[in-house]
């Protein structure tokens, strides 16, 4: 467990957001993009920052400004948004790509393609992930 201040955790989460937006997006194409990754997670880290801003807000106002982190369920949200990142799938015009980012990016190089999760896996990681991270703020705020 690691114990921190509540803005500390609040300035950490923000900068997280601000560099996950992009990532999702530059690993993903088309309504894909535009759909799941921008409207669906930006929606989600809007709310989750406003949440945990009045939060610390509120825990400011008790004087109750240290938290405890779970280093091991930080360590899965992370695990699982890599996964999520590097197997994202992008559109090929009307349709879902066959792979994702990394097999893609595998196959142009002419690297072999060990693994490809099919788009639903992907999905439901993404789901995981945001529940997980749900989860995580509820517990710190």
């Amino acid at each position: 467990m690691i114990t921190t201040n509540i803005w500390l955790v609040f300035s950490f989460y923000l900068v997280y957001v601000t560099i996950s937006i992009p990532l999702f997006f530059m690993t993903s194409g088309g309504w894909m993009s535009i759909f799941f990754y921008i409207a669906f997670t930006g929606l989600f880290y809007i709310a989750t920052t406003i949440f945990l801003f009045f939060s610390a807000t509120a825990r400011t106002a008790k004087r109750r400004m240290k938290v405890k982190i779970k280093g091991n369920f930080l360590i899965r949200i992370i695990a699982l948004q890599t996964f999520v990142i590097l197997f994202n799938y992008g559109t090929c015009g009307d349709n879902i790509c066959y792979q994702g980012f990394l097999p893609s990016l595998l196959e142009e190089t002419n690297f072999p393609v060990i693994f490809t999760p099919p788009f639903v896996v992907v999905l439901f990681a993404l789901l995981l992930y945001l529940g997980f991270l749900s989860m995580f703020l509820l517990d710190v705020a």
